[in-house]
């Protein structure tokens, strides 16, 4: 049997006649889904309209999209497929955590498809500022015990709540079975990327509400555009390469091999107008949680040993690698006006009532500044200052901030770095850095594993053997390891960036009094909190606090 539908609208104006086989046997077992994620304007919609378009003989493909207005299809085409638009519904859980946040519209919406076995592939257009991680992670199978706990948080509320419980109710069952897993796996996270411009979204200032978009941005939403492209290649199983047709064959070559570098495990797709073969992204088996979260390229470059030769196309990466902490203050001027940075503030919970209202009063301060924060005591006290109108926070200007890394011979190449630093001010826990373009980010990481009771170490001796890997007397494993990807890392940028990092290294004589701190055991000086504030006040450290790891701050369960 088999169905006709005529008067197609596609790109170029022409009708089509597509004829679609529905006697296709009824699936068995879980829905298979692939979630679609890409900017405004990569092609994502070109490709979902070809995806309902084609006659691909794959069975039936329902799929969940943000603006069924944007598709330019025959309604009898799109009730053939099942295209569900969602008026999206957030269920925020109690402990807040991002997590926690669920989306309820589509919890719902995919477990009523999956029950429909004449219905063989879900794929899910993913909203342009959404992050694929934090979708997939509703899909994976290691976040079931999460779940529960999110269906029992829910429970209690809607105990409480009347209207919650109204709105939750079903929501609240599918969690309390074990979510989506128990009845939809995740098949791939594929990303749509634009070939004209993703060298130019890692050369913007730009934050999402700065974007076409901006209307679907909440206006407290303060992150940027080079992040989130990042986010959406690294994550991915499958990168379409889109609009080929609009760039030079070297600009080709030099756009596909960054990608390779943040991605080396991503398929890598070329297409014009979208059109691919959706075998390639259909039934391809190849999402797994725990290894697309560690194939990032920057991941691997610090596991695995990268050869000098292998920069493509102009495009390469090397890892920098230190055994001395940095400078605070060296730190914070080599990069204060060639990044936008952004740290997280933390603020102690405090103990009264008083203390909390007091930080209230500073966060509702500091939040009409956004999230991007300076440094404001080692800006005053900077020597480079001449008096005559120079920014004391230069970092928060964005666009100066671009403005001066395209112009830096060190920086304007450094287009993705992160992994972790070393402050000669905080001895006990790690820095993490993630760069995408201009913008820096600046986060507390967790505590060096030398500081970690080994019987707090796992059994498992390879976990062990990994972990003694980065071990080196008498600093266990404190250490600064970046991986920098780029342009011109052959051609002197690795050696520039070499340098400039290790100006910030602390020189032979501060090395030697932070080791005579950290190895004194005078009075006042026998804990390592003495020892950290004897650092703090030998040093000029004036980066925002980082949360101490044993305080969970609620989040029990949960490392963000």
């Amino acid at each position: 049997m088999a169905i006709e539908i005529s008067d197609i609208n596609s790109k170029n104006g022409q009708n089509q006649s597509i004829f679609r086989t529905t006697n296709k046997p009824l699936r068995e077992g879980k829905l298979p889904v692939t979630l679609l994620s890409g900017f405004l304007g990569s092609g994502k919609t070109t490709l979902l309209e070809h995806i309902l378009t084609s006659n691909h003989g794959l069975g039936r493909i329902a799929t969940i999209i943000n603006d069924i207005g944007s598709v330019n299809i025959d309604a009898a085409l799109l009730r053939e497929h099942k295209v569900s638009n969602l008026e999206e519904r957030v269920v925020e859980m109690q402990n807040g955590c991002i997590c926690c946040t669920l989306r309820g519209d589509l919890l719902e919406e995919v477990a009523a498809l999956s029950e429909d076995k004449s219905i063989h592939w879900l794929v899910i257009e993913s909203t342009g500022i959404s992050e694929p991680m934090q979708v997939a992670e509703t899909f994976s199978p290691e976040f079931s015990e999460m779940m529960l706990m999110a269906a029992d948080d829910l429970k209690q509320e809607m105990e409480k709540d009347e209207a919650s419980a109204k709105q939750n109710a079903k929501v609240q069952a599918i969690l309390a079975k074990g979510g989506l897993p128990e009845v939809a796996f995740l098949d791939a996270a594929v990303t749509v990327v634009d070939a004209v411009n993703v060298f130019n979204d890692f050369e913007t200032a730009d934050f999402l509400v700065d974007r076409n978009d901006a209307k679907n941005v909440p206006e407290e939403d303060d992150r940027n555009i080079s992040d989130l492209l990042v986010d959406q290649l690294e994550f991915a199983q499958v990168v379409i390469l889109n609009k080929i047709d609009l760039v030079t064959s070297d600009e080709l070559n030099k756009t596909k091999a960054l990608i390779q570098q943040l991605n080396p495990t991503a398929k890598l797709l070329t297409s014009n107008y979208s059109r691919i073969d959706l075998r390639e992204i259909l039934d391809t088996k190849m999402f797994d949680y725990t290894k697309a979260a560690l194939s990032m390229g920057w991941l691997r470059s610090l596991n695995e040993v990268v050869k000098p030769e292998t920069e493509e196309y102009g495009v390469g990466t090397f890892v920098y690698r230190a055994r001395r902490p940095f400078s605070p203050k060296r730190l914070w001027k080599t990069i204060r006006n060639v990044f936008v940075v952004i740290q997280e503030e933390f603020i102690d919970d405090g103990d009264d009532e008083a203390g909390k209202a007091a930080q209230d009063e500073e966060s509702a301060s500091n939040d009409s500044e956004g999230s991007v924060q300076g440094n404001t005591a080692m800006d005053e006290n900077d020597d480079d200052k001449d008096g005559d109108g120079e920014e004391k926070q230069p970092q928060l200007n964005p666009k100066k901030r671009l403005e001066s890394k395209k112009a830096s011979k060190t920086f304007a190449p450094l287009l993705r770095s992160k992994g972790f630093f070393w402050l000669a001010t905080r001895p006990t826990m790690f820095g993490e850095w993630s760069q995408a373009g201009v913008m820096l980010t600046i986060t507390g990481g967790g505590k060096w594993r030398c500081e970690i009771p080994r019987e707090e170490w796992s059994d498992d001796p390879e976990v062990i053997k990994a972990i003694l890997a980065d071990f080196e007397e008498p600093w266990g494993d404190r250490r600064q390891e970046i991986v920098m990807i780029g342009t011109e890392m052959r051609s002197g940028g690795e050696k520039r960036l070499q340098e400039a990092l290790d100006a910030c290294l602390l020189d032979d004589q501060e090395w030697a009094q932070w080791k005579k701190i950290m190895n004194s055991v005078k009075k006042g000086l026998r804990t390592m909190e003495q020892k950290a504030e004897a650092l703090e006040e030998y040093f000029e450290d004036g980066f925002e606090d980082w949360q101490d790891p044993d305080d969970n701050g609620g989040h029990e369960g949960h490392n963000h």
